[in-house]
């Protein structure tokens, strides 16, 4: 049996009692042509047997009403009689007496309610309006929390998925080493790393931030990645490459997003290193003598919208025993319970403090110090870092 009308639902209640004056005083108040018809609609069972076959029957029960003082229908225990399905619904007890420890019993049973006979119809109607609201309550709480709890799934799979697509082997040769990490604010993130091969053995290096945090940010990440490995082998210069990854973005055309990057192309026969700066944050070349410089050259304005300014670039050459720690703002601005930043001053001093240590070391163990700092202030932005060390 279907649902009356997609328009006026109407709870079904199984009434399991052999009481035909309670069965008479329900048609009586929930008569046709009465108002509160539209409402209730009620299905009749007059001993056990009957209302196994109807729970066996009918899917649309919404409450059951069982007298609990007759032993011939077994109160609440009949529900455990029943083979075959489950009645997930609520149960009213219906009594003859007042005795609380058959009333007790009952409730511990499953009755979420109880009405003493004779009942006014009145209450009666008022009891099944609320048992239903609340079962209703409590089904779309159920509902809400099994789809969150899928969409939870499936953002710990994106996550993992975006993880993933980053490169997880890193160059590590006789002279040279490279590690990156990113620890995204949510369960997908939008700064990356990545690095990939050109001609002549020489290596793209991209670290790059999304405006915005979460899935579009992260979707964003995947165009940007893959523009930029398409765009690079054939780029004669990194401001070329960047050029081209912003005009194929504008063609895009994705509305209220930027990104900044810094892009680089290192030679690892002469140890130069060619770069472009998108409005990112200025790499820091730490060398062994205990400087520490920011590159902010080769500087210029974010991709993601036609601005018609050309791109700069510049170069260096990484000396022996130097590290460039590449970053995104994430690291810098993570604040502490007071508000108080991490700091470039704060980065600088771990890099002075920690400038031996290998391009792993250096790139992870940064995490380390900022959640130090940061303490249970939860974490606001995506965090990225790749290191180059020249031995």
């Amino acid at each position: 049996m279907g649902r009356a009308s997609q328009d006026i639902f109407m709870p079904k209640t199984l009434i399991i009692d052999d009481d035909p004056e309670f069965e008479a005083h329900i048609h009586e108040h929930f008569g046709a042509g009465r108002e509160n018809l539209a409402h209730h609609q009620f299905v009749f069972a007059y001993n056990k047997a009957e209302a196994l076959a109807i729970m066996a029957e009918m899917d649309d029960i919404d409450i059951a009403a069982v007298t609990i003082d007759n032993p011939a229908i077994g109160g609440m225990n009949i529900f455990r009689e029943l083979t075959g399905k489950r009645l997930r619904v609520p149960r009213i007890a219906l009594t003859q007496t007042r005795d609380l420890a058959a009333i007790r019993t009952a409730m511990n049973a499953g009755a979420v309610d109880f009405l003493t006979k004779p009942v006014a119809m009145d209450d009666f109607e008022a009891t099944l309006g609320k048992v239903f609201g609340d079962c209703e309550e409590r089904r779309k709480a159920w509902r809400t929390e099994a789809q969150l709890a899928a969409i939870r799934r499936e953002m710990d799979l994106a996550g993992t998925i975006q993880k993933r697509i980053l490169p997880a082997d890193f160059p590590s040769t006789q002279n040279l080493e490279m590690f990156g990490m990113t620890t995204p604010a949510r369960e997908m993130g939008g700064d990356f790393y990545d690095f990939f091969d050109l001609d002549d053995g020489r290596v793209a290096l991209v670290v790059a931030d999304v405006s915005g945090k979460g899935v579009p940010a992260a979707f964003y990440m995947a165009v940007v990645r893959t523009l930029f490995r398409a765009a690079a082998p054939l780029a004669p210069s990194p401001a070329k490459c960047l050029d081209e990854v912003n005009r194929m973005l504008i063609g895009h055309d994705i509305p209220s997003m930027f990104v900044t990057v810094f892009y680089a192309v290192l030679n690892p026969a002469t140890w130069t290193l060619d770069f472009a700066n998108a409005g990112h944050m200025p790499p820091l070349l730490v060398k062994p003598n205990g400087d520490v410089k920011s590159i902010d050259t080769g500087g210029g304005v974010v991709l993601g919208f036609d601005h018609g300014i050309a791109y700069e670039e510049d170069s260096l050459t990484l000396g022996e025993g130097e590290a460039l720690f590449i970053y995104t703002d994430g690291l810098t601005e993570a604040f502490d319970a007071e508000r108080n930043q991490f700091s470039e001053e704060r980065l600088i001093d771990y890099l002075l403090e920690n400038r031996s240590l290998s391009a792993h070391a250096l790139a992870t163990n940064v995490f380390a110090f900022v959640s130090a700092h940061a303490g249970d202030t939860p974490q606001s932005d995506d965090i990225t870092s790749l290191v180059i060390r020249r031995f």
